[in-house]
């Protein structure tokens, strides 16, 4: 999925990390106004700060080591291997998107269900809300200043604890919350944080409806009793406030609660860490060239006895790349020839290591004219697909990793590190040519 793929793994780790905190500081806690302040900015962070990328890097000028002669994988001879290769991507993106469509098409037939319902019954101006009388035993629910209400509740009068609970929910604005869940819904569905954020979240405006429904001097066992009496009514749906919620058990021992003492906000002002720790793991690509190995001994790029492999000389290397590569689908649909210099080391054990693409010239389609020399992914050319060419540059690295065992170089009698490059071209060419 490309960049969108990255943004939505960064957007679930900050989500699930943010959540696990606020479950394991505040979710207890009485101050519930807070909660859900803190909840929102969790939700919203989850959104922005995968978004963000700042990168802080010190460019030194590309160095090639010992160059092996090119290899050259042309487009068209992989066919067969590319729905292989691209299959199981191919697979979890439509499972995602029919998730994701699911998901829209379900937020979509509840926004028209409660369309349906304000068309379809008389209403009338009560207590600041547009209230919609209902013939059925619906339970009493808000959608930002419209109160749906059951006839039956609505001519007997004695609503007023409902009342003051679904007013505190339009007057805090809740449904602006909801609809910002059913959105992060949408994008996250698979993520079981994203359930457990909207349970919580919801769970804190029903603590603090009915919050106000006792700081207004109902009786809290009548109220208990009342909401037990609307839990057997008709539920409504995921959009709306609903004076009957799935944690009344938890809504009830609420109630009963001690209030957290002042010492309790202070786990609040740890907030403030957590973000801005999530916001350096997440926002920050710290890439700085040209330092030294973390070992002072440096591989050599001249040495007595070159490393050979599969019993011939280093060029061997360019049959097993041939032969194994495989240009990328993504590369292919999007026209993108290119020439990668992938870096590698063979160690004094043989062992190949450190591989890394170190330049990109973007080709034009026949391979041999430069149209984009050093390329890098924080360019602005819109003709070039920056996924297209990670894929082409991760399909290199992940050839050159396959390669087995070598017989290593030696200098001064001494098996050494060696370090290589080897251009590999990508390009795309008619079957004709062939």
């Amino acid at each position: 999925m490309g960049s969108f793929g990255l943004y939505l793994i960064k957007s679930v780790f900050t989500l699930s990390l943010l959540y696990i905190f606020y479950w394991l500081t505040v979710r207890k806690e009485t101050y519930h106004s807070w909660n859900r302040f803190l909840l929102l900015t969790f939700l919203l962070s989850a959104f922005v700060l995968p978004l963000l990328n700042i990168s802080v890097h010190r460019e030194s000028p590309v160095i090639f080591h010992k160059v092996i002669e090119p290899v050259i994988v042309k487009g068209y001879d992989t066919g067969k291997q590319l729905f292989y290769i691209s299959g199981s991507y191919s697979i979890l993106s439509i499972i995602y998107i029919s998730g994701a469509v699911f998901f829209m098409l379900r937020f979509l037939s509840n926004l028209v269900r409660i369309h349906y319902l304000y068309f379809r019954f008389p209403k009338y101006n009560f207590n600041g809300f547009k209230a919609v009388i209902l013939d059925s035993n619906q339970s009493p629910f808000t959608f930002f200043h419209i109160l749906f209400i059951s006839r039956d509740d609505f001519e007997k009068g004695k609503i007023d604890e409902m009342i003051v609970h679904e007013k505190a929910h339009k007057d805090a604005y809740h449904s602006f919350d909801i609809m910002l869940l059913e959105i992060m819904t949408i994008v996250q569905w698979f993520n079981p944080f994203i359930w457990l954020f909207r349970l919580s979240l919801m769970a804190e405006h029903e603590f603090t409806a009915d919050n106000k429904v006792l700081l207004e001097g109902f009786d809290k066992v009548n109220y208990q009793k009342l909401l037990f009496e609307k839990s057997l009514g008709i539920t409504s749906f995921g959009l709306t406030n609903n004076f009957n919620y799935s944690l009344l058990k938890k809504r009830l021992k609420m109630m009963t609660t001690s209030k957290s003492g002042p010492l309790a906000g202070l786990k609040y002002l740890l907030t403030i860490p957590v973000l801005f720790m999530t916001f350096s793991l997440l926002a920050f690509n710290f890439n700085i060239y040209g330092q030294k190995d973390k070992e002072d001994k440096q591989p050599f790029i001249i040495v007595d006895e070159m490393p050979t492999y599969s019993g011939g000389d280093i060029n061997e290397v360019r049959n097993f790349v041939q032969e194994n590569l495989v240009y990328p689908e993504s590369a292919i649909k999007n026209n993108i020839s290119a020439k990668i210099f992938v870096q590698f080391e063979v160690d004094e054990n043989g062992k190949v290591e450190n591989v890394k693409v170190v330049h990109v010239d973007i080709l034009d389609v026949t391979g041999k004219k430069t149209l984009v020399s050093g390329y890098t992914t924080s360019g602005k050319n819109m003709q070039i697909n920056p996924e297209a060419v990670t894929d082409l540059k991760n399909e290199t690295i992940r050839v050159m990793n396959s390669l087995g065992k070598f017989i290593p170089g030696k200098k001064d009698g001494e098996n050494v590190s060696v370090r290589f490059t080897m251009p590999v071209v990508f390009v795309l060419g008619s079957k004709k040519e062939s």
